[in-house]
């Protein structure tokens, strides 16, 4: 009696794990139209889901309007974010902002990556060991994007160091592979591609089959530049990490910065010169200037640098000593010195003064040991400068 009960509860905990989790779209974009009707996707692993030939309406209202993933037909656990055609979706995040289509979608349950595929155009994905280093070729595809069905792109992905391949609509008649890397040209059944682990933004042209692995690209924009709707300005990297670009002219307003060129993953902070940006955070704040900009991916730390001009304004004329100093910093100039700003290394304000003077002396006696920036300014000029407290 006692074996019977424990195979009836393993039998039910078997039944548990591979039927309980039923995934949907739900919203008045979605297929049913409706926020009150879900359409289920299909699995074969409980952990990719699929809906195909999806008739899609465009959301207008981010509010109102769009859709989500939801588990369990229950808001109990949903998914959401308001980018389209891909995306990482998060528990309660927001409506997808979704343009009229027929689409094959994806969802990924465990992490939430989302794909809208126009219906008619073959998948794309890449597959093996460099995309699942447990299940390899027993894994299923990670797909790409595509908006033309020739380019297809795969952004925010985490590679193991591994083989793989490219292939269409998760068969193996039609796979493409190389041994160049990280860029090159596919055969049909070609020899798998060797991946070194990192995150890399992936493009693959179907018809040609070239292929290319780069860092993520790291943009600026925002209406300091040409707004937040234009083009970003990309960052330069070696390792995928550091990204800097040099004597980029800002007018005063707010920037942020976001990787892939997308609003999936974006930077900002109340912080300036200097800070520490946050996903999804507020705007940065700054000053009309030429700047050298430095930003870590990883961290979310960044820096702007005036480089300043030329001209009697500059810092070739501006004084500040003693550097480092015990508690006075001697601040001279040829002109008059309009403000004088100390900011933490977080970006707070911490001190202002106005001088009105082409010499003042900053008490930092109140101020604890370590590194301070300080922003001077002089009639339409201005310098941040490194201090350092003793």
């Amino acid at each position: 009696m006692k074996k019977e009960l424990l195979l009836l509860i393993a039998l039910l905990f078997i039944s548990e794990t591979n039927y309980s989790q039923v995934i949907s779209m739900i919203g008045s974009t979605s297929p049913s139209g409706s926020w009150g009707v879900d359409t289920n996707m299909t699995t074969t692993d409980n952990i990719t889901y699929t809906l195909n030939n999806a008739t899609i309406t465009t959301a207008t209202d981010p509010a109102t309007t769009g859709l989500k993933f939801r588990q369990g037909n229950d808001w109990l656990i949903n998914w959401g974010s308001a980018n389209f055609p891909s995306g990482t979706a998060t528990q309660g995040g927001a409506n997808i902002m979704t343009v009229a289509g027929t689409y094959d979608v994806t969802f990924n349950r465990i992490n939430g990556t989302y794909t809208f595929i126009p219906s008619g155009f073959p998948s794309i994905g890449i597959w093996g060991p460099a995309v699942n280093s447990q299940l390899g070729y027993g894994a299923p595809d990670v797909d790409m994007v595509t908006t033309d069905g020739i380019i297809y792109t795969l952004s925010g992905f985490y590679f193991s160091s591994g083989n793989c391949y490219f292939r269409q609509n998760n068969d193996t008649v039609n796979v493409w592979g190389s041994t160049t890397f990280p860029t090159g040209t596919g055969m049909l059944n070609g020899p798998s591609l060797f991946v070194p682990g990192g995150e890399w933004f992936v493009t693959f042209n179907r018809n040609t089959g070239e292929y290319s692995f780069t860092y993520p690209s790291i943009g600026i924009l925002g209406t300091a530049l040409n707004g937040f709707l234009a083009d970003d300005i990309d960052l330069t990297t070696t390792d995928g990490f550091g990204y800097s670009i040099s004597n980029l002219s800002l007018t005063d307003g707010e920037v942020k910065f976001r990787k892939d060129n997308d609003w999936t993953t974006n930077w900002g902070s109340l912080g300036f010169p200097t800070g520490t940006g946050i996903q999804s955070g507020q705007n940065i704040p700054v000053t009309a200037g030429i700047y050298d900009i430095t930003f870590d991916k990883s961290t979310g730390n960044y820096e702007f640098t005036n480089t300043l001009s030329n001209n009697e304004n500059s810092i070739s004329k501006l004084k500040i000593y003693p550097n480092p100093t015990d508690s006075i910093w001697n601040i001279t100039h040829t002109t008059t010195i309009d403000s004088v700003q100390v900011f933490d290394v977080m970006g707070k304000a911490i001190q202002s003064f106005s001088p009105n003077a082409s010499q003042f002396e900053l008490d930092g006696s109140a101020l604890s040991q370590g590194v301070y920036f300080v922003n001077i300014k002089s009639g339409t000029d201005f310098v941040v400068q490194k201090i350092i407290k003793n």
